[in-house]
């Protein structure tokens, strides 16, 4: 039962931090014409982050005594681009709960343990200490997508057809988390 309350506020404050980056990124680029009301992308960013706050300050449920600590992340994953515009967000977390974001909707999910251990062994054989932080596309186009992972201190950044080989697994099997769950929210 606390391992629900556990994840369930986990869930429930990645949701928002998804969420505001999105409106962020939305009111962050310029608009084409002359917008009308110029405050009303602080004021929803205000409303959020009072919501936050008062997110923080809610009453804990989980039982008095020693606290469990949260689960790390294992990897950060972003997908942005393709001819469908993709921007696509995924948290998969040591412990196996995955969160999401597509177009579609958000939500989240577990995953069993052999597919937890696989992911594990995509990413140790990926040999991501001795990757470089960026991989461009090697020839320009348009629709590509562009990949970030965050795994451990690492921030690494790649493009359709600049893949490296030992990340093109990593890549597929997180695309392949998506796209299953993505769909069905």
């Amino acid at each position: 039962m606390r391992d629900k309350a556990i994840f369930y506020g986990v869930k429930s404050k990645i949701e928002a931090v998804f969420r505001m980056r999105q409106i962020l990124q939305v009111d962050i680029l310029p608009a084409p014409e002359k917008r009308r009301f110029p405050r009303a992308g602080l004021s929803v960013i205000l409303i959020l982050l009072a919501f936050l706050i008062v997110a923080g300050c809610s009453e804990d449920t989980t039982p008095a005594g020693e606290k469990p600590q949260p689960p790390g992340v294992l990897v950060e994953y972003t997908r942005t681009g393709g001819i469908a515009g993709f921007a696509d967000h995924l948290v998969v977390f040591s412990d196996g709960q995955v969160v999401y974001s597509t177009r579609e909707g958000s939500g989240a999910f577990l995953l069993s343990p052999g597919d937890l251990d696989l992911l594990r062994g995509l990413i140790r054989d990926a040999d991501i200490p001795n990757l470089k932080d960026e991989y461009p596309a090697l020839v320009p186009g348009a629709d590509y997508f562009t990949y970030i992972l965050v795994i451990g201190n690492r921030t690494i950044t790649t493009e359709t057809t600049g893949v490296p080989a030992s990340l093109t697994p990593v890549i597929s099997t997180l695309d392949g988390m998506l796209s299953g769950r993505g769909a069905s929210s």
